[in-house]
């Protein structure tokens, strides 16, 4: 949140272009999805440019796409103008792909999801490398992190901040890069989309699902309890 705040009340950083990266697919809806959308909202709300893109399941092309879509019309966003899409690559080959974007964005990019030449787009209009690229979140059910942390990088060698929304149980083997500072933020799964959703002041899906997820965590505790004092009386029994 605090990022995202930072890089809109930057004169300079503001106007350049974040990239969401939507590697997920339908499976892991609930946390992927929810985390974009919150984050998408915010993007919005403080009117920064964004680009979609996906490389580790084409699944997350159309389901970021389905949302970008849904919210565009009433916060003003128009195609092409300040808001597009990469489309999906595979993911074989997809680190030389970071490392050309790196130098050449449009180069490495191409075309958008809809065939058209990315550069001819107004929203990616002075967008010629990594370093007229202001941020890059990563919502992954897969093991995508490292490729942009290894290859996708700035050629003035300025830090590019990188945030990571993972699946909960993805979560712990981040946090040696979110502690070392590679990482400038990451959402844990659902309990981030909702505590993210709490600091937008905007409920959405995660907040609705909020009472779910408690419940399931008092059932867990529960059935160990249950389990734990039917074990002591067999024990006991015998």
């Amino acid at each position: 949140f605090q990022t995202i705040e930072d890089i809109a009340s930057d004169p300079v950083e503001s106007k350049k272009l974040v990239i969401l990266a939507n590697n997920y697919a339908s499976g892991t809806l609930a946390e992927n999805q929810s985390q974009f959308d919150a984050t998408l909202r915010h993007l919005m709300r403080r009117k920064l440019k964004f680009a979609l893109f996906a490389f580790s399941d084409p699944q997350g092309r159309d389901l970021g796409l389905r949302v970008a879509e849904r919210l565009a019309p009433s916060r003003g966003y128009i195609y092409g103008e300040n808001w597009c899409s990469f489309g999906y690559r595979p993911a074989d080959g997809i680190n030389q792909v970071l490392k050309t974007m790196s130098g050449d964005l449009p180069g490495g990019i191409v075309t958008d999801a809809n065939g058209k030449p990315i550069g001819s787009l107004p929203v990616m209009a002075g967008v010629k490398s990594a370093d007229d690229v202001s941020l890059v979140v990563n919502f992954a059910s897969a093991q995508t992190i490292d490729s942009w942390v290894q290859f996708f990088s700035r050629p003035s060698n300025t830090p590019l901040p990188l945030l990571y929304g993972p699946t909960s149980v993805m979560a712990p083997e981040a946090y040696p890069m979110l502690r070392s500072g590679q990482l400038k933020g990451m959402l844990n799964g659902l309990k981030g989309s909702i505590e993210y959703e709490v600091l937008l002041k905007e409920p959405g899906f995660a907040t609705q699902a909020s009472a779910s997820l408690s419940w399931a965590h008092f059932m867990i505790i529960l059935l160990i309890f249950v389990g734990n004092i039917g074990m002591y009386l067999e024990r006991k029994r015998v």
